[in-house]
């Protein structure tokens, strides 16, 4: 009898050490599926020394830990003066940053990483390679394609910050990783290059999940950057390149939304690969009706792509109409957000909410703290299968929530929705069920049966048991399939 297949679970800025929804979803499959033999990678940034905050059960285990922009582990990639290849980074900035290149010359260059580990960080040193990888960024200012906009233009800053996130990805690339069976990459971006590269090398099967589109959350967050133009598109044609090398990679799809389908297949992703998996909580037995004490909760990480700023103005709207009415916050602040909790709270002390709106901090119990919730209350730009939504459904309590990603789908009959940032509609919807105690019960208990039927974590553990099966004990595919 064949061993456990073997299965490398890679993240991003998550899993096991940010609390939140993709990290939820990693936890359920670890522990819920014991049948596989788990290997975590864990890509981090922020050159500080990461504490889980989740504990991996004892049939999986964290097998590299690679920390972006941090200190530089010479041992992976240093060698004994071996020459570096002077056309590295032009070839990375090229493959990735070009608008029409095929993505199989980035899966080419991040191979040739992986081949050549002892002549990486040389590659990044000389005055050759800056030089060669200027000229490429001439070359791609001067590109003309109708989805290109005019005038734009890399600055010395931006060149700078292109070229240490692409020495950063080489590095990625050239860290070695143990054979396995699959490798399931648990986002389109810096999480799919080991999944990538092994496809490429060896022949192993590549299944990727998409929570959020990676390109569309790339493009939202650089409406809001400060940066120049040159920065952002930079970092957005990085997002773009990641993005299309995996979908070119990955043998299997599984967006957690049909919502995801066009995206994926406008950046090249074969249609007949894309199979919706959506996320599945467990559900109460049975439900009691919400309180009646005139309380929303929220439970996101705090984060521009979350608006707790629209929240906050949904918050000021409400308690206008219902002076009684409360609002609690659970989320963990991330690293690289403290700016924008300030700004929240520079925010939160304007509206004058005072303790009607309150941040609670992170929580480890989301479904706990949501039942003690009338309402829930979403105001996210972007999403993808929210899982503090099925988990207020699965606590029967009502949702209010924007209309991003699969949250229509998963709120039918069963909550309300309004467009991201429309404060008005948000609050109206908030207010109303927080008055209608009947209808707040109501959807409440549709919900939670709809969550029963349509989205049971039992579904999604099946559904993901029978792709990691028949990709891990199928016969490896050839690199070029």
């Amino acid at each position: 009898m064949r061993d456990r297949v073997r299965v490398l679970l890679t993240t991003e800025g998550t899993y096991p050490h940010v609390v939140g929804g993709v990290s939820t979803w990693c936890d359920q499959l670890l522990r819920h599926l014991p049948e596989f033999a788990w290997q975590v990678y864990a890509i981090t940034a922020g050159g500080r020394r990461q504490i889980p905050a989740y504990r991996l059960p004892d049939h999986a285990r964290l097998v590299t830990a690679f920390d972006l922009w941090g200190s530089v582990r010479r041992p992976v990639w240093a060698g004994g003066g071996r020459a570096g290849r002077d056309d590295l980074a032009a070839g990375l900035a090229g493959a990735l940053f070009g608008w029409d290149v095929s993505p199989d010359r980035l899966v080419d260059e991040l191979t040739w990483c992986a081949d050549h580990p002892d002549r990486v960080e040389a590659a990044f040193r000389g005055r050759v390679a800056w030089r060669l990888y200027l000229a490429q960024l001439e070359a791609i200012q001067g590109e003309v394609s109708p989805e290109v906009a005019e005038g734009w233009a890399f600055d010395l800053a931006s060149a700078v910050q292109g070229y240490q996130a692409l020495g950063w990805i080489a590095r990625l690339a050239a860290t070695p990783v143990e054979p396995v069976d699959v490798v399931h990459a648990s986002a389109a971006g810096w999480a799919a290059i080991p999944g990538i590269v092994q496809r490429a090398r060896r022949g192993t099967p590549m299944l990727l999940t998409e929570h959020g589109v990676y390109v569309r959350e790339a493009y939202l967050a650089a409406t809001r950057s400060e940066n120049g133009m040159g920065h952002r598109a930079l970092t957005t044609r990085m997002a773009r390149g990641l993005a299309r090398a995996a979908y070119r990679s990955a043998d299997w799809i599984a967006p957690v939304t049909d919502a995801h389908r066009s995206w994926e297949t406008h950046l090249g992703a074969a249609p007949g690969r894309i199979h919706t998996i959506p996320n599945g909580v467990v559900a109460d037995d049975a439900v009691e009706p919400p309180p009646g004490r005139r309380t929303v909760v929220s439970v996101g990480r705090i984060d521009p792509l979350k608006d707790v700023a629209t929240m906050l103005r949904v918050a000021a709207a409400v308690v206008r109409r219902l002076p009684d009415a409360s609002f609690r916050h659970y989320g963990p602040v991330p690293a690289g957000q403290d700016g924008y909790m300030a700004a929240c709270r520079r925010l939160h002390a304007e509206l004058g909410l005072g303790d009607a709106f309150r941040f609670m901090g992170p929580t480890t119990t989301p479904m706990t703290v949501t039942r003690a919730a009338d309402v829930a209350l979403m105001t996210s730009i972007s999403e993808g299968f929210p899982m503090a939504v099925l988990e207020a459904l699965a606590v029967g309590r009502p949702v209010v929530a924007t209309e991003v990603g699969g949250v229509r789908d998963a709120l039918v009959g069963a909550g309300l929705t309004a467009p991201p940032r429309d404060v008005q509609g948000l609050a109206e919807a908030t207010a109303t069920l927080l008055s209608e105690h009947e209808l707040a019960a109501e959807l409440g208990a549709r919900g939670h049966a709809r969550v029963q039927r349509r989205f049971s974590q039992d579904a999604m553990l099946a559904a993901y048991r029978a792709v990691l099966n028949g990709l891990g004990r199928a016969r490896p595919l050839a690199a070029s399939a």
